[in-house]
């Protein structure tokens, strides 16, 4: 994460592109660096700002809100009908994660259908679904808890 202080702005490699260094933004590309150095999970299986419309599982039978989500990371070969398919969705918010931020994260999954949610705050991740845990887990973890309940 390379931060330009003269701009107010950070260079994201997942979007390749300039974006403004919110305190949300920082949260997330810390948690996303941590993700693939720390825990093994693929960089091009994530997803950062991802609108709800441009997934390809998503029914377009009705409306979608015009949300973004903050972080979804995709799997192989998790679902039946799906050859990719969201492994864990990440609602990222600056300072504490509170009741909200779990809210929205659980209704961004009504559309997305992750199979894991997670909120991160600064400094906190809390996994909410489909059991709380207060760490998150490696991508190899995941995977393995999914093929476990296959």
């Amino acid at each position: 994460m390379a931060l330009s202080k003269l701009r107010g702005s950070l260079y994201d490699p997942f979007r390749r592109a300039m974006v403004a260094a919110t305190p949300e933004e920082i949260v997330r590309q810390k948690l996303l660096q941590m993700m693939v150095s720390g825990l093994g999970y693929p960089k091009e299986l994530i997803s950062v700002e991802k609108q709800l419309s441009e997934l390809p599982h998503i029914s377009k039978g009705g409306p979608l809100p015009k949300r973004r989500a903050d972080i979804i990371c995709f799997a192989a070969n998790i679902h039946p009908e799906y050859p990719m398919y969201p492994l864990l969705l990440i609602e990222c918010k600056e300072g504490a994660v509170g009741e909200d931020a779990k809210e929205q994260a659980l209704g961004y999954n009504h559309y997305v259908q992750a199979l894991y949610v997670g909120v991160a705050g600064d400094g906190h991740f809390e996994l909410i679904f489909p059991k709380a845990v207060s760490f998150l887990p490696t991508y190899s973890a995941l995977l393995e808890a999914v093929s476990l309940c296959k």
